[in-house]
């Protein structure tokens, strides 16, 4: 525990589960551990009035490792962001998981993977089964790329990419889509020079040496070269205008530029000190019958992007890597949020959610703020972040009551023992205190 301390300081909270926390190994020493102070139990007779603290001491460790292992196996831990004037019922899990839809048509089922915690420092491994319609999928790690990105090198005889920018909360994120390939990114589809063309594809493609684009629904444009706002029409093949800034589906998305004679890698980018959990990515093989292919996911503990398709054996696949949705029994409205800053300063001193719990016609009011935990039906809500934009509140969301439950009654069995012993008459101290008369 003390070498996963020092893995957490420099390779973030995930590695340290991963190698430590979470690894079976140590599941397996805390399990002896509580195995040997019951062994001792015994082995001392410590089943006595004479010996009574250090039963209690020995009893007390055995209830807290049991209350871990309920937290380990039943609870969880989750994060919710709620803006002002907004009510919500889904938070998303703090660890990572593995999401696949699988799909032909005419069925679709889901599949979801154990908690998947990944090493910066290796020893990492996925390798699922999807079973759907009597047809195997399996998925298997290649490669894992903490804090990943997309990067172009010049080549002599490379590619051309379509650079494609699309802002998430704020942060932006680039993709490069190969030509005569098609990708859906955030649940649009984008085909790049292919040769065919979809129903619902954004399709742009090479037009009397100019580069051109059609839309399957009528998307409205701001330039940002020309300061001027259009509009591309429906199913016309019209100019693309680069750098512009268009609305698809309510996603902001530019078609940055197109870059020629390229390389594209996935790459590792240097640690940033002002962000605690930059997204990473996995490469999976995914094989089928005799079809092998592979498929890039950006994500992590935190991210729950948009999925990714991947077309295999006749099967249809949208597959994610990240954060999983969790639903809550009711809702949470928050009427306001309140950020207080030192005197002269920019530096926040506190910040507050005054929220509004929804529950059928039952309804509520709540501030939580730093040290001030609500507590609703199991679920402990804390004052975790708030938004770039100060738009609204994130929080901490715990879900162990009974893991919690049992844990306090080994520290109160724990703190009860320590006390007694200091004043039993068969303890060492009380020996101490007897020759001292």
């Amino acid at each position: 525990m003390a070498i996963a301390t020092f893995i957490e300081n420099d390779y973030g909270t995930e590695t340290a589960k991963a190698l430590v926390y979470g690894a079976k190994w140590f599941e397996i020493v805390i399990l002896l551990l509580g195995i040997n102070f019951a062994g001792n139990i015994a082995k001392y007779n410590l089943i006595s009035w004479e010996k009574a603290p250090v039963f209690l001491f020995h009893i007390a460790f055995i209830i807290i490792i049991l209350g871990a292992g309920v937290t380990r196996y039943r609870g969880y831990e989750a994060l919710m962001t709620i803006k002002e004037n907004e009510a919500s019922d889904r938070m998303i899990s703090i660890d990572s998981y593995l999401q696949v839809r699988a799909g032909n048509g005419a069925t679709q089922e889901n599949f979801i993977s154990d908690r998947l915690l990944m090493s910066q420092l290796g020893f990492n491994y996925i390798n699922e089964a999807v079973d759907f319609e009597n047809t195997e999928i399996n998925l298997k790690l290649k490669r894992y790329i903490p804090r990943a990105q997309f990067i172009l090198t010049d080549s002599i005889g490379g590619k051309t990419y379509l650079q494609v920018v699309i802002a998430d909360n704020d942060e932006r994120k680039d993709f490069y889509i190969e030509k005569g390939t098609r990708e859906n990114i955030y649940g649009i589809s984008i085909a790049f020079d292919t040769a065919n063309k979809l129903k619902n594809d954004v399709f742009i493609t090479k037009k009397n040496e100019t580069w051109s684009v059609s839309f399957p629904e009528v998307t409205d444009y701001f330039s940002m070269i020309l300061n001027k706002a259009g509009s591309y029409p429906k199913d016309s093949l019209v100019p693309l205008k680069l750098k512009a800034l268009s609305q698809i589906r309510n996603i902001p998305v530019v078609f940055n530029e197109i870059h020629e004679d390229k390389y594209k890698e996935i790459v590792s980018t240097e640690k940033k000190t002002d962000k605690k959990n930059e997204e990473s990515a996995i490469i999976l093989e995914v094989t089928s019958g005799d079809e092998i292919k592979e498929i890039t996911l950006f994500g992590g503990p935190g991210y729950m992007n948009p999925y990714s398709t991947l077309f295999i054996n006749n099967i249809h696949l949208d597959i994610r890597y990240g954060s999983k949705p969790i639903q809550l029994p009711f809702s949470l409205f928050l009427k306001d949020f309140i950020l207080e800053r030192y005197p002269g300063s920019e530096s926040p001193s506190a910040f507050y959610s005054k929220l509004q719990v929804q529950e059928k016609n039952n309804f509520f009011n709540y501030t939580i703020f730093m040290n001030n935990v609500m507590n609703h039906k199991g679920y402990r809500f804390f004052q975790s972040a708030y938004l770039p934009d100060e738009s609204g509140t994130i929080l901490s969301v715990n879900r162990d009551f009974w893991g919690t439950t049992i844990t306090y009654i080994g520290y109160a069995l724990l703190a009860l023992g320590m006390l007694l012993s200091l004043f039993w008459k068969t303890s060492h101290f009380g020996i101490l205190l007897k020759s001292l008369k």
